[in-house]
């Protein structure tokens, strides 16, 4: 597989497909929340540290294994570690508290991957990894 950059329009692409899935999770914990709670609105920090479980789980569940989100998949954009395998739950956990840095500072660690000679963003850089462009083309 020959490794290409990954444009920084496709990695927000797949981030915003990945943010309205997350936002249907949500919605449906907070529905929960709402029964459980005899109708009425759920809050508290306890309900933030549930949310922030759920993302953590939903990245790096799918960044393990099969290395794409499934906005991922739509874009066609995988991540691998620096070696070029599966990442570890380590370090995916790692590349999800670096991207919300990477968020956190208006995004400038997204736009790092423009200047980055290997096209990496800060979280890539941080967690040893990298994005690659991957087509599954079906041969006929």
């Amino acid at each position: 597989m020959k490794e290409i950059k990954v444009a920084l329009w496709r990695r927000l692409a797949a981030a915003l497909y990945d943010s309205f899935l997350l936002i249907a999770c949500y919605f449906v914990v907070a529905l929960i929340g709402v029964i459980l709670n005899d109708g009425e609105a759920v809050s508290g920090p306890w309900l933030f540290w549930v949310l922030f479980i759920i993302a953590w789980a939903f990245f790096v569940k799918f960044w393990c294994f099969p290395g794409q989100t499934l906005g991922m998949q739509v874009w066609k954009v995988q991540v691998i570690s620096d070696s070029g395998g599966n990442l570890t739950y380590s370090q995916a956990s790692i590349r999800m508290f670096a991207a919300m840095l990477s968020w956190a500072v208006f995004g400038l660690g997204f736009i790092w991957c423009l200047f980055d000679k290997k096209g990496r963003s800060w979280h890539d850089i941080i967690s040893h990894t990298q994005l690659v462009f991957v087509d599954h083309k079906k041969v006929t």
